[in-house]
C-alpha cells in the first residue's frame, strides 16, 4: 500500500458516520492490529459501504462524464460548473479525477484491510467467535471482495482504455493497486500499473470470491451486497470485457430469479425515482445504498439540471437529440424531463427541457426537513434489473443470437411503455436500437461516456433545444463539440498528485 493511496482513507476514515445500519461507526486509522472481534469487523464494513456510498452518490461520478458526453447543453449564463469537462479543457490537476481516483483507491485499502484482517484475525475464542458469527465474517469478508472489485472497475473505466484482446498486454494499461494492507513511506514498495488483463484478471477473481463467500440472498432495494448484486457485477464486467456469453447468462440468472420488476407505469417510475424508501417503491434496484440523514449525503448529483427559481435557468440541459429519443408514450418522457419557461442572462428565452430525473425537492430532501444540500439527490442505485436486460440484449446480439437479444431488448421496451420495432434488418439495426435504449436508459448516471468509449464511437455533442439560450453557441468546444473514438481525453488523466507520490504510475498518453 502506497502513501498516496492510504492518505484517502484517512480522509474517510476520520469522517465515517454510523450510516443508519445498526452498527457503531468505525472512525479511527486502521491498524494491523485493529481487527480482532466481531464488532471490529462489522464497524470496518461499516466504513467500507460509507466509502462506497460517497463515491457511487457523488458528483465527480455521475455528474461529471455526463457533461463531458453528449447529453447536455450549458445555458448561457450558468455558473461554469464542470466547464472544462464541457469544454474538454481538462489537464491531470483537474479535481474530478483526483476525487475519483482516492476514493476508489480508498475502497480498496479498505477491503484490503478487511481481507487482511480477517486472514490474520484469531478466532480461536469459541464464545466470541461462535459458528454464527464466523459465518458473518466471511460474508463481510465477501462483501470486501465485491467492494474492491468495483472500485478497480471503476478505475479501469475512467483511467483505461477499453478493454480489447489487442491492448490486454500494454504496459501501464490497467491500474496501479495492491491486494493486500500494507502502508508505507517506502517509496519503492509503491504499485505500478498492471496491464488491462491483469486488472481485470483481478476483478474476475475477487468477483469469483465474492460469490463464495456472501450468503446473503437477493432481495429488492437491497442496501448490502446480495448474491444476486455480485451476478449482475459479473455481467456488467463480462460485457466489459466483451465476453458476451458470459455476460448474456449472468445477467439472464439475475433476470430468471424473477425477484426484481420494472417500475412499469409513469406513477411508478416517478416514486421510484423520488426515493419514498418509506414505501418501498424501488422494484428495480438489485442494489442500493442507504442514505438516511443529512450526515451521510454523498453530493447533489441533480443540482445543476434544476432552475434554483421559477424562471431561472439551471447549468444544463438535456440537448434536442435527447428529447426526440424518447417515443410520447415513453413513460420516461414525462419522469425525467419537464418543460419550463425560461429567460437567459443574454436576453434569449423560450420552452426548455429541464432533466428532471432526480428530482429537486425528492424524498430526502423532505426527509431532511429541506436542507438546502439535499437538492437533487437520491439513495444512489448501483445496480438495476434494466441492466441486466440491456446486458443480455446487447451480449446475445453480438453473439450474433440475434432473437434472443431481441426478445430481451423488446420486454424493456414494453415496460416502459413503448411498442417495440416487428423487426429489425439485421445485427448493426438491432445493436443501434440498444445502444439508444441504453442511453434513454441510463441517462444521467454516467454510463454514457464509458458506453461510448466501449463502442468506439467518440463524442459529437447534440443538437441544441435552443441555441440561442446556450453558452456560446456554435463553438467547437460547446454545442458544436466532436471527438473522435481514438481522442486522448476519453480516458482521463492520473491525478498529477498521485504521479508526484508515486514515480511508479505513468501517466496516460496525452497529458
Amino acid at each position: 500500500m502506497n502513501k498516496k493511496i492510504l492518505l484517502p482513507v484517512m480522509a474517510l476514515a476520520l469522517t465515517f458516520a454510523s450510516c443508519d445500519m445498526d452498527k457503531e461507526p468505525y472512525d479511527q486509522i486502521p491498524t494491523d492490529e485493529y481487527l480482532t472481534t466481531p464488532s471490529d469487523f462489522e464497524s470496518a464494513r461499516n466504513s467500507l459501504y460509507y466509502a462506497m456510498r460517497i463515491s457511487v452518490g457523488g458528483t465527480a461520478f455521475y455528474n461529471a462524464p455526463d457533461i463531458q458526453g453528449d447529453e447536455f447543453n450549458a445555458v448561457a449564463g450558468y455558473l461554469g460548473t464542470f466547464n472544462y469537462m464541457y469544454t474538454w479543457s481538462f489537464a491531470s490537476n483537474m479535481s474530478e479525477a483526483g476525487t475519483v481516483y482516492a476514493n476508489c483507491q480508498a475502497i480498496i485499502a479498505y477491503s484490503n484491510f478487511i481481507i487482511d484482517g480477517y486472514n490474520k484475525c484469531d478466532m480461536s475464542n469459541t464464545v466470541e467467535f461462535t459458528p454464527s458469527a464466523i459465518a458473518t465474517l466471511q460474508n463481510i469478508k465477501g462483501e470486501a471482495f465485491f467492494m474492491r472489485a468495483y472500485a478497480l472497475y471503476d478505475l479501469a473505466q475512467y483511467f483505461c482504455a477499453d478493454y480489447e484482446e489487442e491492448n490486454a498486454d500494454e504496459e501501464n494499461s490497467g491500474v496501479s493497486f495492491r491486494t493486500d494492507f500494507y502502508p508505507s513511506s517506502d517509496v519503492s514498495t509503491y504499485p505500478a500499473r498492471k496491464t488491462l488483463r491483469e486488472t481485470y484478471k483481478q476483478i474476475t477473481n475477487d468477483l469469483d470470491s465474492a460469490a463464495k463467500y456472501i450468503t446473503t440472498p437477493g432481495a429488492r432495494e437491497s442496501y448490502y451486497v446480495t448474491k444476486d448484486a455480485v451476478t449482475a457485477m459479473q455481467a456488467r464486467v463480462a460485457l466489459a470485457m466483451d465476453d458476451y456469453p458470459l455476460a448474456a447468462q449472468k445477467a439472464v440468472d439475475v433476470i430468471n430469479t424473477y425477484t426484481y420488476r420494472f417500475a412499469n407505469s409513469v406513477s411508478a417510475l416517478s416514486t421510484m425515482w423520488e426515493n419514498n424508501t418509506s414505501s418501498k417503491s424501488d422494484p428495480e434496484s438489485i442494489f442500493k445504498l442507504a442514505v438516511k440523514n443529512q450526515d451521510e449525503r454523498s453530493g447533489q448529483t441533480g443540482s445543476i439540471f434544476h432552475p434554483s427559481r421559477s424562471g431561472a435557468t439551471p447549468d444544463y440541459v438535456p440537448t434536442q437529440d435527447v428529447i426526440d429519443l424518447y417515443d410520447a408514450a415513453d413513460y420516461r418522457l414525462s419522469v425525467f424531463f419537464q418543460k419550463r419557461q425560461m429567460q437567459t442572462n443574454t436576453g434569449a428565452s423560450g420552452e426548455l427541457y429541464i432533466f428532471t430525473k432526480y428530482p429537486y425537492e425528492g424524498y430526502l430532501y423532505n426527509q431532511n426537513a429541506g436542507d438546502e444540500y439535499s437538492r437533487g439527490m437520491i439513495e444512489p442505485k448501483v445496480l438495476r434489473i434494466s441492466e441486466m436486460y440491456l446486458i443480455a440484449a446487447e451480449a446475445y446480439t453480438m453473439n450474433d443470437e440475434l432473437q434472443i437479444g431481441k426478445n430481451f431488448l423488446d420486454e424493456q421496451l414494453r415496460q416502459r411503455g413503448v411498442t417495440p420495432a416487428a423487426s429489425y434488418s439485421g445485427k448493426s439495426q438491432q445493436l443501434e436500437a440498444i445502444r439508444k435504449e441504453r442511453q434513454r436508459e441510463f441517462i444521467g448516471e454516467g454510463m454514457r461516456l464509458f458506453d461510448l468509449k466501449r463502442w468506439h464511437m467518440g463524442v459529437t455533442r447534440g443538437k441544441p433545444q435552443i441555441e440561442d439560450m446556450c453558452n456560446l453557441p456554435g463553438s467547437t468546444t460547446t454545442t458544436n463539440l466532436t471527438k473522435s473514438a481514438n481522442d486522448y481525453q476519453l480516458v482521463w488523466p492520473i491525478p498529477q498528485e498521485e504521479r508526484d507520490a508515486n514515480p511508479q504510475v505513468v501517466q496516460n498518453p496525452g497529458y
